[in-house]
């Protein structure tokens, strides 16, 4: 049986990782999104061979960690960072009722990825990447707004027009406490073939508002 896999006690098969591994759409996959097909040969009483193929979460009969425990080892190295808030008006600074408040993050790694990093375990290697897949804006006053992109910083040439992609205009003076929750999905990869995610994670950071009212001098 040299070539047919690492023999499995349990299932009197030989087992070993289907390659290549057949497209996601198959009905093999029962849906499943993570793990991997592994072919089965089983010795019949005949004294024939029977191969099938299975999808598994994880290898059967795996030795030494597997590809998810390597993941999250990966996963425990990676520096994944609230937003860093940028807004307009700035914080510190006073804006005012009714006029539109700019927000955004700046781009990095760590603020927004994505980012990937890897890890190794015997013959085999994991990748994970994390990435923001949204960021919830509480601003304070009641109000939560979802933003699915990193937001546009302001420019003075932008005027009194609304954020294209995440703003907020507030209807109370006072100073408001904002709190941007982001959101990072976390998938990652297997050099074996195999697949999953791990579970979202967030992280928050906060910022001020400072609300005055426009003043109408006669």
């Amino acid at each position: 049986m040299d070539g047919v896999g690492d023999y499995d006690d349990r299932s009197s098969c030989y087992v070993q990782l289907t390659n290549p591994q057949p497209p996601k759409a198959d009905p093999i996959w029962r849906g499943h999104t993570d793990g991997a097909i592994y072919t089965f040969v089983c010795v019949a009483l005949t004294h024939s061979t029977i191969g099938t193929m299975r999808w598994m979460a994880s290898n059967p009969i795996q030795r030494g960690p597997t590809a998810a425990q390597v993941a999250q080892e990966a996963f425990s190295r990676m520096r994944l960072d609230g937003a860093a808030i940028g807004s307009a008006p700035p914080a510190g600074a006073e804006g005012l009722v009714g006029l539109p408040v700019w927000l955004w993050t700046a781009q990095t790694p760590q603020t927004w990825g994505p980012q990937s990093t890897t890890a190794a375990a015997g013959d085999f290697s994991v990748t994970v990447t994390a990435k923001v897949k949204g960021i919830a804006w509480s601003m304070g006053d009641g109000t939560t707004i979802t933003c699915t992109k990193p937001g546009t910083p302001y420019q003075q040439s932008f005027g009194k027009a609304d954020s294209p992609d995440c703003g907020h205009r507030y209807t109370k003076v006072g100073t408001h406490t904002i709190t941007a929750t982001s959101t990072w999905t976390v998938d990652w990869t297997a050099s074996t073939g195999e697949t999953g995610t791990i579970p979202d994670t967030t992280r928050t950071s906060t910022s001020t508002a400072r609300i005055g009212e426009l003043q109408v001098v006669n």
